[in-house]
Protein backbone atom coordinates (compact mmCIF):
# COMPACT_ATOMS: atom_id res chain seq x y z
CA UNK A 1 0.00 0.00 0.00
CA UNK A 2 1.19 3.47 -0.53
CA UNK A 3 2.09 5.67 1.97
CA UNK A 4 -0.52 8.66 1.30
CA UNK A 5 1.86 11.14 3.96
CA UNK A 6 5.04 12.24 3.05
CA UNK A 7 6.08 14.35 5.33
CA UNK A 8 8.07 16.60 2.60
CA UNK A 9 5.22 19.70 3.72
CA UNK A 10 5.68 19.85 7.21
CA UNK A 11 7.93 22.37 7.30
CA UNK A 12 4.86 24.51 5.46
CA UNK A 13 6.04 23.79 1.82
CA UNK A 14 4.35 21.81 -0.99
CA UNK A 15 5.66 20.77 -4.77
CA UNK A 16 4.21 23.43 -7.47
CA UNK A 17 3.97 21.39 -10.58
CA UNK A 18 3.74 24.38 -12.64
CA UNK A 19 6.63 26.38 -11.12
CA UNK A 20 8.68 22.67 -10.67
CA UNK A 21 9.39 24.03 -7.33
CA UNK A 22 8.83 23.56 -3.74
CA UNK A 23 7.22 26.79 -2.61
CA UNK A 24 5.30 28.13 0.67
CA UNK A 25 1.81 26.62 1.21
CA UNK A 26 0.47 30.31 1.27
CA UNK A 27 2.20 30.87 -2.34
CA UNK A 28 -0.53 32.38 -4.20
CA UNK A 29 -0.77 29.71 -6.66
CA UNK A 30 -0.88 27.31 -3.83
CA UNK A 31 -3.68 29.36 -2.50
CA UNK A 32 -5.84 29.23 -5.79
CA UNK A 33 -5.76 25.32 -6.21
CA UNK A 34 -6.51 25.28 -2.74
CA UNK A 35 -9.67 27.31 -3.34
CA UNK A 36 -10.72 25.39 -6.46
CA UNK A 37 -10.22 21.98 -4.62
CA UNK A 38 -12.28 23.29 -1.73
CA UNK A 39 -15.46 25.00 -4.25
CA UNK A 40 -15.04 21.26 -6.07
CA UNK A 41 -15.44 19.51 -2.86
CA UNK A 42 -18.81 21.87 -2.35
CA UNK A 43 -19.92 20.88 -5.77
CA UNK A 44 -19.49 17.06 -4.46
CA UNK A 45 -21.58 17.80 -1.36
CA UNK A 46 -24.37 19.31 -3.46
CA UNK A 47 -24.08 15.78 -5.51
CA UNK A 48 -24.19 13.76 -2.50
CA UNK A 49 -27.17 16.16 -1.49
CA UNK A 50 -28.81 14.90 -4.83
CA UNK A 51 -28.64 11.19 -4.82
CA UNK A 52 -32.05 9.77 -4.78
CA UNK A 53 -33.54 13.13 -6.32
CA UNK A 54 -34.96 12.08 -9.42
CA UNK A 55 -36.17 15.53 -10.52
CA UNK A 56 -32.27 16.51 -10.39
CA UNK A 57 -30.54 14.36 -11.99
CA UNK A 58 -29.72 16.24 -15.49
CA UNK A 59 -28.31 18.75 -12.67
CA UNK A 60 -26.14 15.56 -10.86
CA UNK A 61 -24.32 15.06 -14.41
CA UNK A 62 -24.08 18.73 -15.39
CA UNK A 63 -21.90 19.38 -11.84
CA UNK A 64 -20.08 16.31 -12.65
CA UNK A 65 -18.61 18.21 -15.54
CA UNK A 66 -18.12 21.28 -13.64
CA UNK A 67 -16.03 19.59 -11.22
CA UNK A 68 -13.49 18.21 -14.13
CA UNK A 69 -13.70 21.55 -15.51
CA UNK A 70 -12.78 23.25 -12.35
CA UNK A 71 -9.72 20.64 -12.11
CA UNK A 72 -8.72 21.74 -15.73
CA UNK A 73 -9.00 25.30 -14.83
CA UNK A 74 -6.39 24.89 -11.79
CA UNK A 75 -3.98 23.34 -14.13
CA UNK A 76 -3.98 25.08 -17.46
CA UNK A 77 -0.99 26.77 -17.55
CA UNK A 78 0.16 23.30 -17.64
CA UNK A 79 -1.82 21.53 -19.92
CA UNK A 80 -3.57 25.00 -21.87
CA UNK A 81 -5.52 22.73 -24.38
CA UNK A 82 -7.85 21.55 -21.11
CA UNK A 83 -9.58 24.81 -21.29
CA UNK A 84 -11.16 26.35 -24.35
CA UNK A 85 -13.87 28.77 -25.80
CA UNK A 86 -15.65 26.21 -26.54
CA UNK A 87 -16.01 25.36 -22.41
CA UNK A 88 -16.50 29.09 -22.35
CA UNK A 89 -20.02 29.23 -24.88
CA UNK A 90 -21.14 25.85 -23.32
CA UNK A 91 -21.19 27.44 -20.13
CA UNK A 92 -23.30 30.27 -21.58
CA UNK A 93 -25.77 28.10 -23.37
CA UNK A 94 -26.27 26.12 -19.95
CA UNK A 95 -26.65 29.60 -17.94
CA UNK A 96 -29.26 30.87 -20.69
CA UNK A 97 -31.30 27.60 -20.89
CA UNK A 98 -31.72 27.50 -17.08
CA UNK A 99 -31.89 31.41 -16.32
CA UNK A 100 -34.72 31.20 -19.15
CA UNK A 101 -37.72 30.84 -16.69
CA UNK A 102 -36.45 32.95 -13.73
CA UNK A 103 -37.53 36.22 -13.05
CA UNK A 104 -34.83 38.31 -11.06
CA UNK A 105 -36.71 41.36 -9.64
CA UNK A 106 -34.87 41.23 -6.16
CA UNK A 107 -32.10 39.60 -4.45
CA UNK A 108 -32.33 36.37 -3.38
CA UNK A 109 -30.99 34.64 -0.09
CA UNK A 110 -29.15 32.07 -0.34
CA UNK A 111 -31.37 29.42 1.05
CA UNK A 112 -34.40 26.88 0.04
CA UNK A 113 -33.25 22.83 -0.48
CA UNK A 114 -30.23 21.47 1.13
CA UNK A 115 -28.97 21.32 -2.79
CA UNK A 116 -29.97 24.65 -3.39
CA UNK A 117 -28.17 26.22 -0.21
CA UNK A 118 -25.06 23.85 -1.25
CA UNK A 119 -24.78 25.14 -4.48
CA UNK A 120 -25.03 28.50 -3.50
CA UNK A 121 -21.72 27.74 -0.61
CA UNK A 122 -20.22 26.51 -3.83
CA UNK A 123 -20.86 29.46 -5.35
CA UNK A 124 -19.40 31.90 -3.26
CA UNK A 125 -16.58 29.49 -3.05
CA UNK A 126 -15.69 29.55 -7.21
CA UNK A 127 -16.33 33.36 -6.36
CA UNK A 128 -12.79 33.59 -3.79
CA UNK A 129 -11.01 30.87 -6.19
CA UNK A 130 -12.05 34.36 -8.89
CA UNK A 131 -10.26 36.82 -6.66
CA UNK A 132 -7.08 34.80 -6.07
CA UNK A 133 -7.02 34.17 -9.05
CA UNK A 134 -7.41 37.70 -10.64
CA UNK A 135 -2.97 38.20 -9.66
CA UNK A 136 -1.81 35.49 -11.26
CA UNK A 137 -3.66 36.26 -14.39
CA UNK A 138 -2.07 39.69 -13.92
CA UNK A 139 1.33 37.98 -13.63
CA UNK A 140 0.85 36.14 -16.92
CA UNK A 141 1.00 32.77 -14.75
CA UNK A 142 -2.44 32.24 -15.59
CA UNK A 143 -4.53 32.18 -18.88
CA UNK A 144 -7.33 35.24 -18.55
CA UNK A 145 -9.58 31.98 -20.46
CA UNK A 146 -9.56 30.50 -16.52
CA UNK A 147 -11.02 33.72 -14.94
CA UNK A 148 -13.87 34.21 -17.48
CA UNK A 149 -14.66 30.72 -16.89
CA UNK A 150 -14.51 30.88 -13.30
CA UNK A 151 -16.85 33.93 -13.53
CA UNK A 152 -19.50 31.96 -15.69
CA UNK A 153 -19.22 29.10 -13.57
CA UNK A 154 -20.01 30.91 -10.53
CA UNK A 155 -23.02 32.47 -12.36
CA UNK A 156 -24.05 29.28 -13.56
CA UNK A 157 -24.08 27.57 -9.89
CA UNK A 158 -26.16 30.59 -9.07
CA UNK A 159 -28.95 29.70 -11.86
CA UNK A 160 -28.76 26.09 -10.94
CA UNK A 161 -29.33 26.75 -6.69
CA UNK A 162 -32.33 27.93 -8.20
CA UNK A 163 -33.35 25.27 -10.62
CA UNK A 164 -32.60 22.90 -7.88
CA UNK A 165 -35.37 24.61 -5.77
CA UNK A 166 -37.89 25.36 -8.29
CA UNK A 167 -37.67 21.30 -9.61
CA UNK A 168 -38.15 20.78 -5.38
CA UNK A 169 -41.31 22.74 -5.21
CA UNK A 170 -39.45 24.69 -2.93
CA UNK A 171 -39.56 28.71 -2.98
CA UNK A 172 -36.84 31.14 -2.81
CA UNK A 173 -36.75 33.84 -0.19
CA UNK A 174 -35.62 37.38 -1.33
CA UNK A 175 -35.52 40.69 -0.06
Amino acid sequence: MTRIYTRTGDDGSTYCYFLGSRVPKDHPIIEFIGTLDEANSHIGLARAFIKGEKELEELDNLLESLQRLLFNVGFSPSSPDKITETHLRSIEQLIDKYSSSIKLDSFILPSGSTVSAQLHVARTVVRRAERRLVKLVEQGLYPRLSLMILNRISDLLFVLALEANRLLGVSETTL
